[in-house]
């Protein structure tokens, strides 16, 4: 794994603009000079200190109430819980699974081709009228009988014996490994929202410190505006609007996290009031990869290890394997074995009498060649053409692997050479929020007034320096988790 590095992210990190705006002495009686267009009239310290004292007046708050619908109950969760709910509960993956007990009972049925079913019943005949003897002699019966029996039957075709249990047992593993790649992909899928849930939380986190720094800038510029110490009349408008603008943001951001928690609930199968809160400590870089790791080592790994790939190679045996019954086919006999055991009785009319015991055994041994063979041969290349299809949906499928295994490394890498600069930039922005608080809130005479405009940028630039880090910390992440799982490797094995 790469370093932890220092997430500069934390509203801690960096001090908030005190509201006063503060006051340097030039001599022993600190004074302000007011700036005029014509003149600059000194005024006492005192009358500075009650215009310092002035308070902010409040911002417009919002009057539409939220509505009943959008109103959720925190739920703290942390990464391995989201797994293991995943696995546990989602849908999707369960629908696999119960694709394999499918699979299963199927090959359990195949292997009891050759065991006989179990029959038993009555049977009852009545015939009146003509009928003809062997002699060809034609005469009138009425007639009736009833047969009381139980046994033993079986018809098996031997080309379906030998090859349906290898077909289905291929087909078995195929569902298998489709299972295994429904599970990773799900569990990335919630892996995804849920750093998608860490980035807004975080997010919130930057909003909420820049909030301050514009509440607190807006402070000074009122307290400016009253000591008449301002340099434009439009600070004040200046900073409210840069308050409302991260209020709005604040909002926005809030029913971003909603959607988000909807979303992973909707995976995780969790009641629909909850909102998702991440627990994890810290948002650092996370590397699963091998960084001397080539691509070919990768696309090998994949092409070795992806359970897509290794559900395509069983369906191809499978589809194997059905050629091969219907090329057998003509030449494997067909096998029908009866064995009946009861009472039968009969007579005159609906006269029934005369019981007792009845055995009828019948075995039958045959060959077909279905219309003339050509039916056999048509059905030969049915199957050789569905071969082909299986095999070109796994070249397919292996250049979609390729594809991702290569489009996940870049976005990882790019991402891991944005992060020193990122971490470079919000120290830099630091530095300019500093220097540009310091050097617009100490006010000196009427040739340094106050000026919230460079002090707003430095705020903006801040916020958009650490937002843009959070960015690359999180995609990182998130490409690394994608090509983690690219390579044919479950989320919840990713070292932690």
């Amino acid at each position: 794994m790469i370093g932890m590095r220092t997430f500069w992210l934390l509203p801690a990190a960096l001090a908030v603009v005190h509201p006063a705006i503060r006051i340097a002495a030039a001599d022993k009686t600190p004074v302000v000079v007011e700036a005029s267009w014509t003149s600059a009239k000194p005024r006492p310290a005192q009358e500075i200190q009650q215009a310092q004292a002035v308070e902010a007046l409040p911002l417009p708050r919002g009057t539409i109430p939220l509505p009943a619908y959008a109103r959720m109950q925190s739920l703290p969760i942390d990464l391995p819980t989201v797994l293991r709910l995943v696995n546990a509960n989602n849908p999707t993956i369960g629908y696999a699974r119960a694709r394999i007990a499918e699979a299963q009972a199927r090959l359990d049925l195949s292997n009891l081709q050759w065991v006989p079913n179990l029959s038993g019943g009555t049977s009852y005949n009545r015939f009146d009228g003509q009928t003809q003897n062997q002699r060809g002699e034609v005469f009138s019966v009425s007639r009736a009988n009833l047969f009381s029996s139980g046994g033993v039957l079986m018809a098996v075709d031997t080309a379906d014996a030998i090859y349906r249990p290898i077909i289905d047992r291929r087909l078995l593993d195929a569902e298998r490994w489709r299972a295994e790649s429904v599970t990773i992909g799900t569990e990335f899928e919630a892996v995804s929202s849920y750093l998608d849930l860490v980035f807004a939380y975080a997010h919130l986190d930057i909003n909420r410190d820049t909030l301050e720094k514009a509440e607190a800038m807006l402070t000074a510029a009122r307290n400016a505006a009253a000591a008449k110490l301002d340099r434009t009349a439009g600070d004040v408008n200046r900073a409210q609007t840069e308050v409302l603008f991260r209020k709005t943001e604040r909002v926005e951001i809030e029913g971003r996290i909603g959607a988000i928690s909807g979303r992973l609930g909707r995976l995780l199968l969790l009641p629909p009031m909850n909102k998702i809160v991440p627990v994890d400590a810290g948002i650092t870089p996370v590397s699963l990869i091998d960084p001397n790791s080539t691509l070919d080592d990768l696309v090998a790994i994949a092409i070795d290890n992806r359970p897509d790939l290794r559900a395509n190679r069983a369906l191809i045996a499978a589809a194997w394997s059905r050629v091969r019954r219907q090329q057998s086919g003509p030449l494997l006999p067909k096998v029908a074995i009866s064995n009946q055991t009861g009472s039968f009785g009969g007579g005159v009319n609906d006269d029934l009498q005369q019981f007792d015991a009845r055995n009828a055994v019948s075995a039958q041994v045959f060959w077909e060649l279905r219309n003339l063979g050509f039916g056999n041969a048509a059905e030969v290349r049915e199957r050789r053409a569905l071969l082909d299809q299986a095999q070109m949906q796994a070249l397919e499928t292996q250049a979609r692997a390729t594809a991702e295994i290569v489009e996940a490394a870049q976005q990882a890498a790019a991402r891991l050479q944005a992060l020193d600069l990122a971490e470079k930039a919000v120290k830099e922005a630091t530095d300019l929020y500093r220097i540009s608080k310091d050097g617009t809130t100490n006010v000196l005479d009427a040739k340094n007034l106050f000026d919230a405009l460079r002090p707003l940028q430095a705020i903006q630039f801040l916020n958009q320096a650490r937002l843009n880090y959070l960015t690359n910390v999180i995609e990182f992440n998130r490409a690394q988790y994608r090509l983690y799982t690219a390579l044919g490797n479950p989320p919840d094995t990713a070292p932690r």
